[in-house]
């Protein structure tokens, strides 16, 4: 499952003026992405939570697909947080043992036989700095719903930098924590006194 930038996010007890308690807007992520968006031709995902039904839609340049399920029809609610601490520790070590090579060899390039010190704590930041930026930039979040039948409809988003949109832990439980009230309260209200 390929994951989205988010453009805008709104979560919240009481609707908007189009009637929706939570709306979650994410473009592909990239610089092609976010070029088009300027221009207004944006391939776009969105999750949609009204008082009656979830609507998850897809948009592309080739068209766009929208599925409408209705609120009984919801079973569960589901939310994940990835944080990408491996791959992070990875980067750090990579772009490190890198950069101290690189200042060894550009030392024993310039006739210095020591060992460089400044050189070390170049390659320390610059290993930090890449890994820190590894690590925020591809944590993800996914949302999603299950439905009595058995499916299970999720989107998986990333942090936008640009729009700079991001949403933690607490924000999607508070999503999750939103639908299953719609959930419940649309339940009790179909099955009457």
């Amino acid at each position: 499952m390929a994951a989205y930038v988010i453009k805008s996010w709104r979560a919240s007890n009481e609707p908007d003026v189009h009637n929706n308690y939570v709306t979650i807007i994410g473009r592909k992520e990239g610089v092609i992405s976010w070029l088009l968006a300027l221009v207004r031709i944006d391939p776009t995902v969105s999750i949609t939570v009204s008082a009656t039904r979830i609507e998850f839609s897809e948009a592309s340049l080739s068209g766009s697909v929208r599925r409408l399920i209705p609120l009984p029809g919801v079973c569960s609610t589901l939310y994940g947080y990835y944080k990408p601490w491996r791959k992070t520790v990875a980067v750090f070590i990579l772009v490190t043992s890198l950069a101290a090579s690189l200042s060894s060899f550009l030392a024993l390039a310039r006739g210095n036989e020591h060992f460089s010190f400044g050189g070390l704590f170049v390659a320390l930041i610059v290993g930090f700095f890449l890994a820190a930026s590894h690590y925020f930039l591809n944590r993800t979040l996914t949302l999603g719903f299950v439905e009595n039948s058995g499916v299970v409809s999720a989107i998986q988003f990333k942090r936008s930098v640009v729009e700079n949109q991001d949403i933690n832990e607490a924000q999607a439980g508070y999503v999750c924590q939103v639908v299953q009230a719609l959930v419940e309260a649309r339940q009790r209200a179909l099955a009457g006194p």
